[in-house]
């Protein structure tokens, strides 16, 4: 009688076993990004930037839409954890993901270097051009860094030029040329050696307040100080 009920206990387990879909998951290594992004998911949202690769790499980040459960996110530091990834069961709502993230350990948080290219400066010296100023307004050249959006916005001259940040990881530094506006100058020494300094910029450094572009070189292009 035992063994019978034994048996008919195995059976039962066994049965409710086969029609219980098992949960696949998964540990990740990932590293986070100091700062969300705008995306589009099921409407307008910020997403985190990740990437899986065992070294960071500076142009690896891709989109994450879903949330991390138990991760304590904060902007400026760059993160590597460790993530499960279980699949969601059905039925998935359909602003859902069909994963499910959860933080098992966070290995390592660490400021964003590249972050401190981010302020507004004024130009002290570019190319033959000490505290150079806007010869319209009589005003000193300002630049506005954003590191986060990967963008910079300036005055150059009588013109101002909008462009983006290729490469920063707080020493190296790539600028895209930008789009300028197209007022017309007398004088385009100024305006010449401000465009010529962004385009050859390749590094930076940041000390005691002085913010100086370097060339491929080594020369410095371009100093800025933070404007009050």
């Amino acid at each position: 009688m035992k063994k019978y009920t034994y048996s008919l206990c195995f059976l039962v387990l066994l049965i409710i076993s086969c029609n219980t879909p098992m949960e696949e998951e998964n540990i990740e290594t990932w590293w986070i990004n100091s700062s969300k992004v705008d995306c589009e998911g099921v409407g307008p949202m910020t997403c985190f930037q990740v990437q899986s690769n065992e070294t960071l790499d500076p142009e690896g980040w891709t989109l994450h839409y879903a949330g991390i459960k138990g991760f304590d996110y904060q902007p400026g530091n760059i993160y590597q954890i460790k993530v499960k990834v279980t699949d969601r069961p059905e039925p998935i709502p359909a602003d859902a993901s069909s994963k499910i993230y959860e933080l098992i350990e966070v290995i390592s948080s660490n400021p964003d270097p590249a972050l401190r290219l981010t302020n507004i400066y004024k130009v002290t010296s570019v190319g033959e051009f000490t505290d150079p100023k806007n010869p319209n307004s009589g005003e000193a050249l300002s630049f506005e860094f954003n590191a986060s959006d990967k963008n910079y916005f300036g005055n150059m001259g009588c013109n101002t030029v909008r462009g983006g940040i290729k490469v920063n990881d707080g020493k190296n530094l790539e600028l895209s040329p930008g789009m300028a506006t197209l007022m017309a100058c007398e004088n385009m020494e100024l305006e010449n050696a401000v465009s010529q300094a962004l385009i050859n910029t390749r590094s930076y450094e940041i000390s005691n307040g002085e913010m100086k572009f370097f060339n491929e070189s080594g020369e410095v292009v371009i100093t800025f100080m933070p404007v009050d």
